[in-house]
């Protein structure tokens, strides 16, 4: 009987360790209470997420918390939208936080997602999953080869209208696709550190 009330003691401390470590590394929130968030390095690659556009639109959506770390000029579109949705935000800084986690849309309301990730996944995770180079997330908002864009029609069309393709006149004045561009750097990096 003593041994079972020390287990459910030990039990219930590693508990509050648990939560404690979780709202640590969500910026001082549950976890139930997190829409969407950002890692640093998401906020710093400066592609504005719609994802994150739209969880600050949703009803539940109370607040947007932002680490003071992070260099304001990379929340600055996402402040001007909290404005316009009169969203409240506030920006941060603990010395207890944990991990990369940079940006939280955060619910009035607990969520049901215990069992997801609510990271938002990186947009060159998105590229690389659908099989394309992952130098396409570099290349928004470029002209890009005909034979790229052709890929990227293939297998993630949804992302098509943030591209646009080669002219005659990039093809005739022998401009490099971004993308090609892109693999080439990045293979001279991977020759290097190995």
């Amino acid at each position: 009987m003593e041994r079972e009330l020390i287990d459910e003691q030990e039990k219930a401390r590693q508990k509050f360790f648990k939560t404690q470590l979780e709202k640590n590394y969500y910026l001082g929130e549950f976890k139930e209470n997190i829409i969407i968030a950002l890692t640093k390095d998401q906020i710093e690659d400066q592609l504005i997420s719609e994802e994150v556009i739209e969880a600050m639109k949703e009803p539940d959506a109370v607040l947007l918390k932002m680490r003071r770390d992070i260099p304001l000029k990379f929340f600055k579109p996402y402040i001007k939208v909290a404005e316009d949705l009169k969203l409240r935000y506030r920006l941060v800084d603990g010395v207890t936080f944990l991990g990369e986690v940079g940006l939280v849309v955060v619910s009035e309301d607990a969520l049901d997602n215990g069992n997801l990730d609510v990271i938002l996944e990186s947009i060159g995770e998105k590229f690389l999953k659908a099989g394309l180079s992952e130098g396409f997330a570099y290349a928004m908002g470029k002209k890009i080869c005909k034979k790229h864009y052709r890929e990227l029609e293939k297998k993630l069309p949804s992302f098509v209208g943030n591209f646009k393709k080669f002219n005659i006149l990039d093809i005739l004045l022998g401009r490099e696709c971004p993308i090609d561009k892109f693999d080439k750097e990045k293979g001279k990096n991977n020759g290097r550190s190995i």
